[in-house]
């Protein structure tokens, strides 16, 4: 059984866990008559935010436009007293059965009113681009041009707006300033605060929060996934409430062990073991390692965001995902300043981003942002 079965894409996944309150804004939305020409959906990787967008498109591809308020009221019709109109029933859900033709159409992106904005494949390399270009943008601004041809709206979903490059954004912002009618743009993203304010501005938003715990754990056990008390444990303090990191960590021991090796990394601050640093450099640097090295690059941001949010706060009831855990963030609290480790985190973010656009070996990134944050200063 392939990942791709047991976890199908966004546009393919008919339930949505939670957000509740997310779909019920948009469904109110829809049935007051004035739903807004674009939404910004927000929040973590991986807890539903695709899911929710696709759902959304379905719902409005298959609905067609909200029925109308009363021209008249009651009696004042014109050969006598009108009929009392029929209620609207409230809608509730956005469920679109998977048998649905709408539903098939939308998983396959066949859907003549519907276009996906998503980073595409480079022709040469064949490797998917860093970024959305405007090329694509322009593409998808033609198609919101063009009247709807099969329901009552064009729906374009961008997966995900933080990928768009500058041109690319600015493209963008041209069709939210002056939109088509008829048209609804969902816009997905993991972090919000680096698109342009403008793009944010002209947006409804929907921030959809992580899921519990509780619901991690069962999600991974309905799925067949079946992890010691201690992977568990460490599965879901990595997931934050996402879903999708939890089936991935979950599905394959590749990225606990490496958060393993990362830990034990972290644990030695700033004395790395060589071995360790250099066994770990040359896997993610091998033949095939660009999953690996995405992992790894991933992992550690994580763990980074999370020593700066608790240094923030200074909270020091932290729940440890690895043995020592809690020491160590005294020490390099100790050790510099928080402004110092936010440009260290900023510093190791634009190094592994360089790896992808400019082609940098893999192995020296890796052991430059070591370096980079085994030296503290004030």
């Amino acid at each position: 059984m392939t990942d791709e079965t047991r976890f199908p894409p966004p546009e393919a996944t008919a339930q949505l866990l939670g957000h509740q309150e997310a779909e019920a804004a948009f469904l109110r939305a829809y049935q007051s008559g004035r739903m807004p020409h674009a939404w910004l959906i927000t929040g973590p990787r991986g807890i539903g935010k695709a899911t929710l967008a696709f759902r959304m498109a379905r719902f409005l591809l298959s609905h067609g436009l909200p029925a109308p308020a009363a021209a008249e009221p009651a009696g004042m019709g014109l050969f006598g007293d009108a009929p009392e109109p029929e209620p609207i029933p409230e809608l509730t859900s956005l469920d679109i059965p998977p048998d649905h033709p709408i539903f098939r159409r939308v998983r396959e992106l066949s859907h003549s009113d519907l276009r996906v904005l998503r980073r595409s494949a480079n022709e040469k390399t064949g490797k998917l681009r860093a970024e959305i270009t405007i090329d694509e943008v322009r593409g998808a601004i033609e198609f919101l041009h063009m009247t709807p041809g099969e329901s009552d709206w064009r729906v374009l979903v961008v997966d995900a707006a933080d990928e768009l490059n500058r041109n690319a954004a600015n493209a963008l912002l041209k069709i939210l300033e002056e939109p088509r009618p008829r048209t609804v743009i969902l816009l997905i993203s993991h972090a919000p605060g680096r698109l342009l304010p403008t793009i944010r501005s002209r947006c409804r938003k929907l921030a959809l929060e992580p899921l519990p715990p509780a619901v991690i754990v069962s999600e991974l056990k309905r799925h067949g996934i079946d992890l010691g008390s201690a992977e568990l444990a460490l599965c879901t303090a990595l997931a934050e409430g996402s879903l999708g990191r939890a089936l991935g960590f979950g599905s394959d021991s590749a990225g606990l062990d490496l958060f393993q090796s990362i830990a034990t990394l972290l644990a030695s601050w700033p004395n790395y073991d060589a071995n360790i640093l250099h066994k770990l450099g040359d896997k993610l640097a091998g033949k095939g390692g660009e999953g690996q090295f995405e992992i790894a690059t991933a992992l550690l941001d994580w763990w980074l965001t999370r020593f700066i949010r608790w240094s923030a706060v200074q909270d020091l009831q932290i729940a440890e995902v690895f043995p020592g855990e809690a020491g160590l963030m005294q020490r390099l609290r100790g050790a510099a300043s928080l402004d110092h480790w936010l440009q260290s985190w900023e510093k190791v973010t634009r190094l592994f981003a360089r790896v992808t656009s400019a082609n940098l070996d893999r192995k020296q990134a890796w052991a430059t942002a070591w370096l980079v944050l085994a030296s503290p200063g004030r």
